[in-house]
């Protein structure tokens, strides 16, 4: 990432260069320029910053060099967006610095002419964080699919009846079709924490289930496989609500879905995978390759 060539000014959104040598622990959330100290070269400029993750001014004011535009100063990010404002670029800006390196690696994986990805702009400009986090669970599952297939066995928005699905990914033996949802188990936390707490997970899945996946079942290919990709911010403590969800029985899931793919990317990509139909168990291998590769 390379600083911008002028000085940025109040109100800019940045983050701060890290260094992989460097001592210390880079600070690693998106912060808004306060002021502006000039000098004789524009790496030499110094600014006062806000950051939005600790809710407070930082102690240490930031040469240019050390600062590069969020979310612009990544290209990948940068040329998904395109020119001019989009609305909704100054919360994404917000994000963590590790957050926005992830998504401009996997925007590496996109043909921003190529793929319906409308429906990705739409949800920025609705200024709303989970939203924007359900972008990411899909666009995170895109690469790493795309990176074991390929691009043209992978495509985004695969209509089937009168809805989308989120992927498709057809090889020679099965077709995939693949739904992705993310539970805001983080916002479940808020209050408290007990086993079985996360509702929002269990009723996450069981929304997505209904509105989707019923009607696809009567109008998908015959030989189509219906998957539930659910993006896990916490695999053990989500992975025991989904569980806990089965148990209950609630309705025979195995009648409009043929499995479900837990994953996530905090640490190293970590998958889940649990078949309800013979079908879904062949696909089991599919998805194993997301991390043998």
């Amino acid at each position: 990432m390379e600083p911008a060539e002028m000085p940025y000014e109040p109100g800019e959104l940045v983050h701060v260069h890290h260094d992989g040598d460097s001592e210390g622990r880079t600070h690693r959330f998106g912060c808004e320029v306060l002021s502006v100290s000039e000098a004789d070269e524009v790496n030499d400029y110094t600014y006062t910053l806000f950051s939005f993750g600790w809710e407070r001014v930082l102690a240490t004011d930031y040469r240019h060099s050390q600062l590069y535009p969020s979310p612009r100063g990544y290209p990948n990010i940068d040329e998904f967006l395109g020119d001019g404002h989009v609305q909704g670029e100054r919360l994404l800006g917000k994000f963590k610095r590790r957050d926005l390196e992830v998504i401009d690696e996997c925007l590496t994986m996109v043909d921003n002419e190529a793929d319906a990805t409308k429906d990705w702009f739409n949800e920025l400009r609705k200024e709303d964080v989970d939203r924007i986090n359900s972008v990411f669970a899909e666009l995170v599952l895109l690469y790493h699919l795309r990176t074991v297939y390929g691009r043209k066995r992978v495509s985004l928005n695969a209509r089937v009846g009168e809805k989308d699905f989120d992927l498709r990914l057809t090889t020679e033996e099965e077709d995939v079709w693949i739904e992705v949802t993310k539970p805001d188990f983080a916002d479940s936390l808020s209050d408290g924490f007990a086993w079985g707490l996360p509702k929002t997970t269990q009723n996450s899945i069981d929304r997505k289930l209904k509105s989707k996946f019923e009607e696809a079942r009567d109008h998908a290919p015959e030989d189509a496989v219906l998957i539930l990709g659910i993006y896990c911010e916490e695999q053990i403590n989500q992975g025991f609500a989904m569980g806990q969800w089965l148990d209950e029985e609630y309705y025979d899931v195995s009648e409009i879905c043929d499995g479900w793919l837990s994953y996530t990317h905090l640490i190293d990509t970590q998958i889940g995978y649990q078949s309800f139909t013979d079908a879904g168990e062949r696909c089991r291998t599919l998805f194993d390759r997301m991390v043998e590769e």
